[in-house]
């Protein structure tokens, strides 16, 4: 256990390093981990909004099929270990530890310095080896050129809705940061593309497709087989990553013999999540990750398809630092003009890799788009309890914003086991 608390100590610590673009040092420490050639399947999955889902449906339907599998997704919500899934369960606490002592002896031979992306990468990577998976899913952490996950081999790319984001670090147009998404594509393998109208980011796309491979990291180059992937405009993020997995699932060999099943409805953490209260009875806690103005955009195109909202609810917000906090707060504004809530509870987010947004600062753009806020708690778990006690007939909590925000709230709710983590397809 003292050496278990020494290696945590020692992720914890890599937070400091902030975030670092480049793959010299991921390369070099995955050839110091000497694992052997991977004798699963490879998917890789970038995009600006919906990549987290797409892996998350693509881990559903394996598990529907009994395939074994591990998928590698960020940021978690509560613990770590969601960020390395099992058969779409977190990985056990001990799993994650013996492959962090690995990283962590590699590191202390080396002296090779990792972020916590980076890290954590590399401990799924190990665990990768550990079990007897017959897939990997890896989501990139940000870009795609650049980011960690980019030096493992993959065997099928795939490159979800594109918007603009993280402008400063991937470009300031939508054919910059497509040329970075799709970088992560590989020569004679598959590049799934979900339809761009953006002429200049199409074009963008189809050049880096043409050229594919990273010689940097002793790749050969060449053309990958590009598939643009058509998605009706109506379409919500949920059918968006069915398309999308559905064309994965395709050039899979291990799922050769079995169709792509008819996932219908997923729980997926943070994500359109139900969570009932426990102490309200028939109040529901509706958790839904929104993290940047495409992304609150789409949240809420799906939210109005829901019939709910005819009834009492209530509204949980709390954001990360946004470039354009009117452009992201415009469509959560519009839908509460259509469906007014009852309350409008904001909130600072919580253990992060960046702060929440003081409460002051999103209550008077809220006030500036015309919504009053009623209450405002700069710790989640006061905003949760606040919401317990009102006697206001809500029936819904709609919590949005912050994808941390939501791990606050399932934490306040006593709604963090693995089993409530679980990536799970229902019925």
């Amino acid at each position: 256990m003292v050496a278990s608390n020494a290696w945590r100590s020692w992720l914890e610590d890599t937070k400091k390093r902030g975030m670092a673009l480049g793959l010299a040092n991921t390369q070099q420490a995955l050839f110091e981990l000497k694992l052997p050639s991977p004798s699963f399947e490879t998917v890789h999955v970038a995009g600006s909004n919906g990549k987290g889902t797409t892996v998350a449906t693509l881990s559903a339907a394996l598990s529907a099929c009994n395939v074994d599998h591990l998928a590698f997704t960020s940021p978690h919500l509560v613990r770590v270990e969601e960020r390395i899934r099992i058969n779409g369960r977190p990985v056990s606490s001990a799993r994650f530890d013996e492959g962090l002592r690995r990283v962590h002896e590699m590191v202390e031979r080396t002296g090779i310095h990792l972020t916590f992306f980076e890290t954590t990468f590399l401990v799924a990577m190990v665990i990768a080896d550990l079990e007897p998976v017959q897939v990997v899913l890896l989501e990139t952490g940000l870009g795609g050129r650049l980011d960690a996950t980019r030096v493992a081999g993959a065997d099928i790319a795939v490159v979800t809705a594109l918007s603009l984001e993280h402008t400063e670090i991937l470009g300031e147009t939508l054919e910059a940061i497509a040329g970075e998404k799709a970088a992560i594509a590989r020569p004679s393998r598959p590049l799934i593309v979900r339809d761009v109208s953006d002429s200049k980011a199409r074009r963008r796309i189809e050049e880096v497709a043409h050229n594919a491979g990273f010689q940097a990291i002793d790749e050969a180059v060449g053309p990958a087989r590009l598939q643009w992937v058509e998605i009706g405009a109506e379409a919500t993020y949920f059918e968006e990553a069915r398309a999308l997995a559905g064309a994965a699932w395709s050039h899979l060999s291990c799922a050769e013999k079995s169709q792509f099943p008819p996932i219908r409805a997923l729980r997926w953490p943070g994500r359109m999540q139900e969570v009932p209260s426990p102490s309200r009875n028939g109040l529901t806690y509706l958790l839904e990750g929104a993290h940047n103005p495409s992304g609150m955009e789409s949240s809420c195109a799906q939210l109005r398809q829901q019939t709910r909202w005819g009834g009492p609810w209530c509204l949980l917000l709390g954001s990360t630092p946004q470039s354009n906090m009117e452009a992201m707060l415009r469509p959560l504004v519009d839908f509460c003009t259509l469906h007014p809530p009852v309350s409008v509870v904001v909130t600072e987010p919580q253990f992060g890799r960046y702060p929440g947004v003081p409460c002051d600062e999103i209550e008077n753009a809220l006030l500036s788009a015309g919504l009053e806020t009623t209450a405002k708690f700069s710790m989640p778990e006061d905003a949760v309890e606040w919401l317990e006690t009102q006697d206001d007939g809500a029936k819904t909590v709609l919590s949005i914003g912050s994808l941390y925000l939501q791990g606050n709230v399932l934490t306040a709710l006593g709604a963090d086991t693995d089993e409530d983590l679980a990536i799970v397809a229902k019925e």
